[in-house]
């Protein structure tokens, strides 16, 4: 499901006020114009938009739909022709013109008969647009989308004026209608506050009482088909666009347990000004962006922050290669077989002062149910004290946590093996060395990404001892050019016959079962020695999806739950997903403020996928 929450403001609806002539063929006069945009004044708000929708009911509205040409694309639904049914204005003192005070006294001097002949909601013609382009981008154009329109009203400055006059409920009558002519697959809820819409208390009652309960409903709904992966399939979309500060603030306050994206128009006027739709005034923002905790390249990041990724890489590559020689997947993790590694980085002052980092490692296990698990930065946090009990909460300066997957099967761990045998029977080619080097995409060394930092003393980094095991893993990633997201053609300069080998290796040991693998390692080996270098080949995809980058923005995707069976989502959800980035979990968290009450600098790194190239750094407090 997709929700677009849109509240209802006074620049949703502009009208046309044209000059009703007897002889539309008359000489209408120097500069005087036939037609204006204008807007109805503050307390004609609802009694405009009744008079519009009595006039659709008795013409035919579908035949009334207008079309404004668009910048960025062709022509696109922005109101109704009122033409054959005007509405007759009884005085031009009701309305906002557009073109100023002289625009004003001009036509008041020549337009004796006044009637609305158009009206326009230049804001949702643009966000309806915007909003399904951003879910193609997302391969969400089948999932069931509902828009909720959010009117209210607030409590007149003038005693004489209608407490309901400034309403917008009539305004979220006509969008409806407007949605309903021209996006037929849009499902549109409306939701009115009543008044008082400008106090903030206010507001949060509506969103609590009314406006979440209906979210609630379609999430019950969500878990009761689908469990725990709901979230997969259920995302909000915020419109950002004119309001009340205390109702944007409420609504954004009451949703953003939904983690929703942003849509922000923030030109509102452009076609007040200029009779034009310019998708180029409409900005899709995430979660992660409107928090202000963008995702920054790892290389970007501050020198703190990348030992902590080098270190985490580290910790990652160690980790798959020693993958299938324990019990990880038997025993440690056998519940979830979702393991999340963790890197503590601690600072220390030795004896004579000098400055070092220390680095702590960390990892969930379960090794029994009903005890519960041990999460990865608790892990490492408590493995820094056992290290060091003088250890303060000062000395801990960020904590990174990343998402791994488990491999798939033993028969496919058994082909991975029987490659590996292969190539370290060969010489290994400079090519391999090159590929396998951009795959894990190493920072500069921490001695020099730390040459700028203040310290005290001289700096020292614990350094972590690499043991060269060629496995499944590390094989995998040499010969499928991990760095490289799509497969291509290329020439590979001074390779030799090593790799190629290798390739056709692993290619056919995917296709046949373990066993057949294990036997024809020899043959496999001796075959990848004689083959001729070939200079051009096709790259192979690793199978190893923790080295894989997704190339769409992170963000769920979701799923329409009239057109997706349970089971094909349920699978989909589930097979091989990029759990990153990982928030810490309730109990994490709470660890964690502890520490950063003594420590308010203290950060919490995670990263956009497991292959550590772009991260989020954010703070606790």
């Amino acid at each position: 499901m997709e929700f677009l929450v849109h509240n209802i403001s006074h620049s949703d609806l502009i009208v046309e006020l044209s000059w009703v002539r007897d002889d539309p063929s008359a000489s209408a006069g120097e500069h005087v114009p036939l037609s204006l945009l204008g807007r109805p004044k503050f307390s004609l708000f609802q009694q405009t938009g009744h008079a519009i929708l009595e006039a659709l009911a008795a013409a035919d509205a579908r035949g009334a739909r207008l079309s404004s040409a668009c910048e960025d694309g062709g022509p696109a639904p922005v109101g109704f022709q009122l033409s054959a049914s005007p509405i007759a204005v009884s005085s031009l003192h009701d309305f906002q013109i557009r073109g100023g005070s002289e625009t004003f006294e001009l036509i008041a001097r020549h337009w004796k008969r006044v009637a609305i002949t158009a009206v326009y909601f230049p804001l949702v013609a643009l966000l309806l647009p915007k909003w399904r382009h951003v879910l193609r981008e997302f391969k969400s154009e089948r999932s069931r989308q509902l828009l909720y329109l959010i009117s209210g009203a607030g409590i007149p400055r003038n005693e004489a004026h209608a407490v309901h006059g400034n309403s917008t409920e009539s305004t979220a009558r006509l969008l409806a209608l407007f949605v309903q002519l021209n996006y037929p697959q849009m499902d549109v809820i409306q939701v009115h506050s009543g008044s008082n819409i400008f106090r903030f208390d206010d507001n949060v009652q509506f969103m609590t009482r009314e406006l979440r309960p209906r979210l609630e409903a379609h999430r019950e709904a969500l878990v009761d088909r689908f469990g725990d992966a709901w979230k997969a399939h259920f995302h909000v979309t915020i419109a950002y666009t004119d309001g009340p500060p205390a109702r944007l603030s409420a609504l954004n306050a009451s949703l953003r347990m939904y983690r929703p994206s942003y849509l922000h128009l923030w030109q509102l006027k452009t076609f007040w000004h200029e009779r034009r739709l310019s998708m180029g005034d409409v900005d899709f923002h995430s979660f992660e962006n409107i928090e202000a905790s963008p995702c920054v390249a790892a290389s970007d990041a501050d020198a703190l922050t990348q030992a902590l990724v080098h270190e985490m890489r580290v910790f990652r590559d160690q980790f798959l290669r020693a993958e299938g020689d324990g019990e990880v997947g038997a025993f440690w993790l056998r519940k979830s077989r979702k393991p999340v590694l963790a890197v503590l980085l601690v600072e220390k002052q030795d004896a004579c002062g000098a400055t070092r980092l220390v680095v702590h490692r960390g990892m969930n296990c379960e090794v029994s149910m009903p005890t519960g698990s041990l999460c990865a930065e608790r892990n490492a946090i408590g493995s820094a004290l056992a290290s060091d009990p003088t250890l303060k909460r000062r000395a801990m300066k960020m904590i990174g946590v990343l998402s791994l997957n488990l491999g798939a099967t033993p028969a496919a761990a058994a082909v991975a093996t029987a490659t590996s045998v292969a190539t370290t029977t060969t010489t290994t080619s400079k090519t391999t060395a090159a590929e396998t080097a951009a795959s894990r995409e190493p920072l500069a060394s921490p001695h020099a990404m730390f040459a700028g930092i203040p310290r005290v003393g001289a700096l020292e980094l614990s350094t972590t001892t690499e043991t060269t095991v060629v496995t499944a893993a590390t094989t995998a990633a040499a010969v499928a050019g991990v760095n490289s997201d799509d497969s291509v053609d290329g020439e590979d300069g001074g390779s030799d016959g090593a790799t190629t080998a290798v390739a056709s290796a692993v290619a056919s040991g995917l296709a046949h079962a373990a066993t057949t693998a294990a036997t024809q390692t020899a043959q496999e080996a001796a075959a990848a020695a004689a083959a001729p270098s070939s200079p051009k080949r096709r790259r192979l995809h690793t199978q190893n999806a923790n080295y894989q980058s997704p190339r769409k923005p992170k963000r769920p995707r979701t799923f329409s739950v009239d057109d997706t069976a349970v089971e094909t989502a349920l699978a989909l959800a589930d097979n091989g997903r990029d759990r990153n980035p990982l928030a810490p979990c309730g109990a994490c968290k709470e660890w964690l403020v502890k520490i950063a009450e003594a420590n308010p600098a203290f950060r919490v790194v995670t990263f956009e996928n497991s292959r550590c190239r772009s991260v989020y750094v954010s703070q606790i407090m």
